[in-house]
């Protein structure tokens, strides 16, 4: 009777103990490991080939990217490039995705395109860094993320932090930014990693890694000859077109956060659609290494010659991308598949512009007028509205129709979940309930 008390008490606590992701995960940890490590093992190589590839294939690039100096080594006047020779360099770093991988990995979502754009185009580490962390609270704030591996992601990050504040030149940032990528990983080396867990933080390192070792191939290899080999075993020599006594730019920086946006999407997107398995890692990390090298490639082309804009992206809406289904595909559509919420089309959302009146509302204990609105979706934009028409975009804030589950929505667009119970006893001072509705029926609550 004990034994077999026991082992109901144990099969409860291993059920109750068991992450919740879209569906039971049936790979024991040994085999996941496994799988994380191959997957991750020739990614940087990877990355490096892809760069080579899109520099190589054009032969306007040439030109962009290493354009001519006089006699005392001063650039001379840089043409004006034409912006179809630039899309041709962002086709070309899909192209190789497609080709290498598989075409429903090519492309970067036009979820994160502005994203991606706006990091590129950035000077300042804090900001590059911000938009790391936003992708970061979004997965941690639907439990898709650990908090172990938040915190290693952010380790990685201050590497970059500390390192933009030492003012180096290119030659003294590769072997700097080399020595310390390379203690992070000795010391998570012997890591065991939990289902759905490590593909940020292992590719964000090896891209960091790699990144690093191209761009200052001159300072952290012995050989400026040293090849780089793709999956797809193209044999690539890799091009050092950092000059040593330049200072230090963000390249390296604005790459691995490439891969942190794409790669955290994927998993967004997956989990959105019911689909967060471990089989879907290899997806996910080649959906980060296309944002890795796109990102990486058009950082060089805005040091030489221009901003990066969003209209320079191919827009492929009317191509239909397996990864991301009803839109996207050369990395065009909404990006990720966002979920409908519960009571569309029928139920009173209330609104509150910001989460301390939400809780305020939540836990209100008095008489207030609640705004509120019903939300209907829009499946060819991924947007949510106020009205059936789909005329008038959601304002931005957070939505309930149950006062528990609370809705984030930014720019019309799914922002994340939380919950918040409903607290009589909380001593948090109340906020004020007075502000402006922007709908046109308040009730009173």
């Amino acid at each position: 009777m004990k034994k077999i008390t026991f082992l109901f008490i144990l099969c409860i606590t291993m059920i109750s103990c068991k992450k919740d992701f879209n569906s039971q995960q049936t790979v024991s940890s040994k085999e996941y490991n496994n799988k994380l490590k191959a997957n991750i093992k020739d990614l940087g190589a990877s990355h490096n080939s892809g760069i080579s590839y899109s520099i190589n294939s054009n032969t306007i690039s040439t030109s962009i990217l290493f354009p001519p100096k006089n006699n005392s080594g001063s650039l001379l006047p840089t043409p004006n490039y034409a912006s179809q020779d630039i899309k041709n360099i962002i086709i070309s770093t899909y192209d190789f995705i497609g080709s290498t991988y598989g075409e429903e990995y090519r492309g970067i979502p036009s979820q994160i395109l502005q994203t991606v754009v706006d990091v590129i185009n950035s000077e300042n580490t804090l900001f590059i860094n911000s938009k790391i962390d936003a992708t970061e609270e979004l997965l941690t704030q639907n439990n898709l993320l650990s908090s172990r591996e938040s915190l290693m992601i952010q380790e990685l990050q201050d590497i970059f932090a500390v390192g933009s504040q030492l003012n180096m030149t290119s030659e003294q940032a590769g072997p700097y930014f080399a020595n310390k990528l390379k203690e992070l990983r000795t010391k998570y080396k012997n890591i065991v990693w939990n289902i759905n867990e490590g593909e940020g933080f292992l590719g964000m390192l090896s891209i960091a890694e790699s990144s690093n070792e191209y761009w200052h191939l001159n300072t952290t290899v012995q050989s400026p000859s040293a090849k780089v080999v793709a999956k797809s075993k193209m044999n690539i020599t890799a091009i050092p077109t950092l000059a040593p006594f330049d200072l230090e730019n963000s390249i390296v920086h604005v790459d691995l956060a490439g891969y942190a946006l794409a790669w955290g999407w994927a998993v967004y997107n997956d989990w959105a659609a019911g689909n967060l398995h471990e089989s879907g890692q290899y997806g996910r990390i080649t959906k980060g290494l296309q944002g890795a090298i796109t990102a990486s490639t058009m950082r060089l082309i805005k040091t030489q010659t221009r901003k990066i804009t969003v209209d320079l992206f191919p827009d492929s809406s009317s191509t239909s991308n397996p990864l991301f289904p009803g839109n996207g595909g050369n990395g065009g559509g909404t990006g990720v598949v966002l979920p409908k919420l519960p009571g569309m089309d029928l139920d009173d959302f209330r609104y509150a512009d910001n989460i301390d009146r939400m809780k305020t509302i939540i836990n209100g204990k008095k008489t207030y007028f609640a705004c509120t609105t019903k939300i209907f979706f829009n499946n060819q934009n991924g947007k949510y509205y106020s009205d059936s028409t789909l005329q008038t975009v959601l304002p931005d804030g957070f939505y309930t129709n149950d006062l528990k589950e609370v809705y984030k929505i930014v720019n019309g667009e799914y922002g994340g979940k939380q919950t918040i119970l409903p607290c009589s006893n909380c001593s948090a001072q109340e906020v004020s309930l007075n502000f402006g509705c922007p709908f046109n029926a308040p009730i009173i609550g």
